[in-house]
């Protein structure tokens, strides 16, 4: 998880390796403890699972299954979740 966006009230979950995307089933608008699986990059070597890194709302995915990706393109963005 990158904060890049954390300027806008958003932070992006980026790709930690070239491959190719498997988003997990996980509908925009949903409420994701950090941890949630977000989905799978899988590379010629190696599956690398892909997690929420922080508390927050699913805004928006950025890729769909089978998405060719490099090591640090965008995901998908997190509103962080507010604390009232």
């Amino acid at each position: 998880m990158v904060d890049l966006g954390s300027f806008f009230g958003w932070r992006v979950v980026v790709a930690p390796v070239r491959g190719t995307v498997s988003p997990a089933d996980v509908a925009e608008g949903t409420l994701l403890p950090a941890g949630t699986p977000l989905g799978r990059v899988r590379s010629r070597r190696e599956e690398v699972d892909v997690s929420a890194g922080y508390d927050g709302v699913l805004a928006e995915w950025l890729v769909q299954e089978g998405d060719l990706v490099d090591a640090g393109d965008p995901l998908a963005r997190l509103y962080p979740e507010v604390s009232a």
